[in-house]
């Protein structure tokens, strides 16, 4: 891949998310299934683009692995959302809850592979990962109230797996091994 792809490609998967979060919070009232199309779309290009990422980088990356398994996870629930939506509504706070706490993990993980670079800010990300566990915790916990209030919640999560996106594409140049 040429330098400077996979940074291109965190960028576009962070715009992409942060969108989505900004859509689904300014318009909570929309139609759930309208969101969960939003969302299955999301999730679906977010980990195919985590997948190409690890395939053309996973020599120069700590922690790649976790990327591909994440990319594999969300491509899986992205198609799960986009291919059955009747059910999709009624269990989207648990695979929203499964996804965000998931990739709250791995975020945290990737902030403390970033620490080891030496990277000024790396706390950014673990702050990043930790709201992601806490926002996919509060979905299993609290279901009921996740579905009264999904469009904001689908669009926190959003803006938290974009801006930890964002913050691989701006850490990307730390990440590589020497």
């Amino acid at each position: 891949m040429k330098p400077g792809v996979s940074k291109t490609l965190w960028l576009i998967s962070g715009i992409l998310l942060i969108f989505a979060g900004v859509l689904a919070i300014v318009a909570p009232s929309s139609i759930l299934l309208s969101l969960t199309i939003v969302f299955g779309l999301a999730m679906f290009i977010s980990g195919a683009l985590s997948i190409v990422i690890y395939i053309f980088c996973f020599r120069n990356l700590y922690g790649a692995g976790w990327l591909l398994a994440e990319g594999i996870l969300t491509i899986l629930l992205g198609l799960f959302v986009l291919c059955d939506q009747v059910v999709t509504i009624n269990v989207i706070p648990y695979i929203f809850g499964l996804w965000t706490v998931f990739s709250g993990v791995t975020r945290t993980v990737d902030s403390l592979e970033i620490k080891r670079f030496g990277v000024k800010g790396w706390y950014w990300m673990t702050l990043v990962g930790v709201a992601s566990i806490l926002l996919g915790f509060i979905s299993f916990i609290r279901p009921v109230i996740a579905i009264q209030i999904i469009g904001i919640t689908m669009g926190l999560v959003f803006l938290v797996q974009g801006a930890a996106a964002l913050f691989m594409w701006w850490f990307e140049s730390h990440l590589k091994m020497e």
